[in-house]
């Protein structure tokens, strides 16, 4: 049927709200003025100009003033249009495929095309069957593939499965999906056992095996457990996982090359042809600084690839290890936050003490006199031997972190104290509010998406008063009550020109936000760095410097380096304009220089991903007139895990298929393009969702109702002028 050339789509559902009396009286108006215009007694003669008007024509006249009036009347009561579209889901199938340098890594490169071309064919034969496709890679991470000219990559240098699902489960949730292609190799390495550990979504798996399934003669260095940080004098210890593959039978041997000599050597013999061999070793520190181990296989006769046969490790040897004396009043579950944030720092000792259970005070004074920085929890307005803790702690110069989290501490806080902090005496009434950490606080760098998170952990309990804190401190973190920002601050910072470093929290219950933080992304990493970096500020020397650069002292081979600088003028105002120049040097003396950008605070440079080894840098920038530079150390470290040469393992894929209701499809070489689509039609492909949307939407808004009502003004307003004159 073809369809007309005009054509008004009249609305159906009309909602009307108005009285039977209102649109009476409404069609009575409109009648009256129409008639009083066009009735009988009506001055519709002839004027001075014009002809008048005929009776057929005044009653049409009048028909059209009715009509127009009625329209602008019944839009004057609001009525409404209730309108209902439908917007159809297609089942979605989703093809995830693991891009890890794995895959592609016993085979020749035209694999990677053959391989995109088969996951396209795929993709084009689920669209076929009435699907939609969504393409995925993962390695470390979950990368979504949007464009359809756009091809998947095998360079990922970890499999992280976990994080993949974990990505991926919000993306796909209350969505029509069908179920998951999953194409990988199954050598997981990163993360949580595919098998026991990943939440997989409640969705059938069909799992493609990619990869190389042959074995081959091989033996590698897998990984290696090391600490990053030993003591001048002290030995610590090395663990090498080394995987031996079509080895049966043969004798392997490791060493371990410091300095051009080796220092320690181990032999064994492989039983199976299959096996994995953990070497441990005790090495000494003979010398402080950054010293470079390499750990190297002895090469066997028909190894397949000689090339993973060592692997490199550089241990920061220090002369002592810095005390942290950590005391409370009793025990408390937020010293147990920091003290377990504290654990993974190696360069650092904690020393606990609860006052309320001590049973030798010369433990404590021992660690008094050894600490580089001291933790007090509900130590303020207390007494020890005879002496306040605020005074006692003072006689030492030490850094202090003063944690105010009960009563007695807030009524300290009350009276005059030596921190320059006082609390406003109302009542004794407490309350709980968020955490908002402050924009503008410069002297600490804290992870991306830590401001956003803390926002988001459980509130603090805290005093109902309000705190009034001198000029030398700086505010952290300021109070939020829901969406309410504030700038009453709770927990601040202040440094050494007022005296010693110290760091002021009032509130108790952060402990939550520890647990708070691991039940949200499976890690306390944010609020360990949180802890740490507040920590590693009191016990960092006093040097203050007009140019600032921080990095990461190590990197993945895998990560970006990064560097973040800050420059100040002579007042210690952060400068926007500065030059600063950075280079880096490799252990070939071959040097990489970058102009450091403005970024949102200070300056940016971004060397992208290097290899794997030791880089010397230095910054340097002329800040009114005065030359300024800095430099250290970056390492960069290759975990090699992708370049080993171990087998596809596909039974992996085969259990995760079979947990989640799907099946293992097969090799992808031997598997059918169409083997999928089958799969998914057989255990019952999912129906199209129809939505419905309904909208409500004011009369006024159709314009055809004003175009008809303007219309019929216009018409009359001519015809009485052509007709009646002036």
């Amino acid at each position: 049927m073809q369809s007309m050339p005009f054509q008004i789509d009249i609305p159906r559902d009309w909602i009307i709200e108005a009285e039977v009396w209102q649109l009476v009286t409404l069609l009575v108006m409109a009648g009256a003025i129409a008639f009083g215009l066009y009735g009988w007694n009506a001055a519709v003669q002839q004027r001075s100009t014009g002809r008048g008007l005929p009776g057929w024509l005044r009653w049409a006249m009048g028909l059209m003033r009715f009509i127009a009036l009625g329209i602008i009347g019944f839009l004057l009561i609001e009525p409404l249009i209730r309108s209902t579209e439908y917007d159809e889901e297609k089942p979605i199938a989703i093809l995830l495929v693991d891009e890890s340098a794995s895959i592609l890594s016993r085979t020749e490169h035209s694999t990677a095309d053959t391989i995109n071309s088969w996951s396209k064919a795929i993709m084009e034969d689920l669209i076929d069957r009435g699907l939609d496709v969504e393409r995925y890679g993962f390695a470390s991470h979950l990368r979504p593939i949007v464009s359809v000219d756009s091809a998947f990559r095998w360079d990922g240098s970890q499999t992280n499965l976990n994080e993949a699902i974990r990505t991926l489960n919000p993306r796909i949730e209350n969505r029509n999906v069908a179920g998951i292609v999953l194409a990988s190799d199954g050598l997981i390495n990163r993360g949580a056992s595919p098998v026991y550990g990943v939440q997989w979504p409640n969705l059938p798996v069909w799992a493609v095996g990619l990869g190389d399934t042959s074995a081959v003669r091989d033996r590698w260095i897998n990984s290696v457990n090391h600490n990053a940080v030993a003591y001048l004098g002290n030995a610590f210890p090395v663990q090498a996982f080394i995987e031996s593959q079509g080895m049966e039978g043969r004798a392997g041997q490791l060493e371990v090359v410091h300095n051009g000599n080796v220092i320690a050597r181990k032999s064994w013999k492989t039983v199976s042809n299959s096996e994995r061999t953990k070497i441990e070793l005790m090495l000494n520190a003979e010398s402080t600084g950054l010293q470079k181990y390499l750990l190297r296989i002895a090469v066997t006769n028909g190894e397949y690839d000689i090339s993973n046969n060592q692997r490199t490790l550089y241990i920061d040897v220090l002369e002592s290890r810095r005390v942290i004396a950590c005391i409370g009043a009793a025990a408390h579950p937020d010293l147990g936050a920091i003290r377990m944030a504290l654990e993974s720092m190696e360069s650092y000792q904690v020393k606990a003490f609860d006052i309320a259970s001590l049973r030798n005070p010369n433990d404590l004074t021992d660690a008094l006199n050894q600490a580089d920085l001291v933790i007090a929890h509900n130590l303020l307005g207390k007494r020890w031997g005879g002496m306040e803790w605020s005074k006692l702690l003072a006689m030492n110069n030490l850094p202090i972190w003063w944690l105010a989290a009960d009563e007695s501490t807030w009524n300290a806080l009350q009276d005059y104290n030596e921190l320059g902090v006082q609390m406003s005496v109302s009542s004794d009434l407490i309350q709980t509010h968020q955490t908002r950490l402050n924009p503008s606080f410069a002297s600490l760098e804290w992870p991306e998406g830590l401001a956003e998170a803390i926002r988001k952990w459980p509130p603090i309990l805290g005093p109902f008063e309000q705190m009034t804190w001198s000029p030398a401190w700086s505010t952290l973190a300021n109070r939020q009550f829901g969406d309410v920002e504030t700038n009453d601050a709770f927990w601040g910072l202040r440094g050494s020109s007022s005296g010693s470093k110290q760091i002021l929290s009032i509130g108790e219950g952060f402990w939550r936000w520890r647990m708070r933080n691991f039940a949200e992304s499976q890690s306390h990493e944010l609020f360990d760095i949180f802890i740490q970096r507040q920590v590693q500020f009191l016990a960092a020397e006093d040097l203050r410097k007009r140019l600032v650069v921080q990095t990461e002292k190590r990197v993945g081979a895998d990560q970006r380096m990064t560097f973040r600088a800050q420059a100040f003028d002579a007042a210690w105002t952060p400068m926007r304009d500065a030059n600063i120049e950075l280079k880096l040097t490799d252990e070939e003396d071959q040097v990489f220089t970058r102009t450091m950008l403005p970024a949102t605070r200070g300056f940016v440079a971004d060397f992208g991903r290097m290899p794997a080894g030791t880089y010397e840098w230095e910054a340097s920038s002329t800040l009114d007139g005065t030359s300024f530079d800095t430099n250290g150390l970056v390492i960069v470290e290759d975990t090699q895990i992708e370049r080993t040469h171990a087998a596809a393992h596909l039974d992996i894929l085969d259990q995760v298929a079979q947990n989640t209701g799907g099946s293992f499809l097969g090799y992808w070489k031997d598997t059918e393009i169409t083997a999928a689509g089958d799969a998914i039609e057989a255990t019952g492909m999912p129906s199209v969702i129809r939505h419905e949307n309904t909208q409500l939407r004011e009369a006024i808004d159709w314009r055809f109702f004003l175009i008809l009502a303007l219309t019929l003004l216009t018409i009359e307003w001519i015809v009485r002028r052509r007709n009646l004159g002036y």
